[in-house]
């Protein structure tokens, strides 16, 4: 457990998390996250919409298309 103080940060408080577990959880400056009460204390929580793009941002080239051969039937190609 790692222990921190609470800051004045103009009319609202903040909270630092220190560096090492800042790297485990992988936040990083900028990151938007939720914050929630729960009957404990709070959570702070990444949106999982943040985590999708940060994957689509590693996404280098489009793939190309595959070709399932010239049509037999009936198909209807879009």
């Amino acid at each position: 457990m790692n222990e921190t103080k609470i800051a004045r940060y103009g009319n609202s408080l903040t909270v630092r998390l220190p560096a090492a577990l800042a790297r485990d959880v992988g936040f990083r400056e900028g990151d938007r996250v939720q914050i929630r009460r729960m009957a404990m204390g709070i959570a702070i929580e990444r949106p999982l919409r943040a985590r999708l793009e940060e994957r689509l941002a590693t996404v280098r080239d489009r793939e190309t298309e595959l070709s399932s051969g010239a049509a037999v039937g009936a198909e209807l190609v879009d």
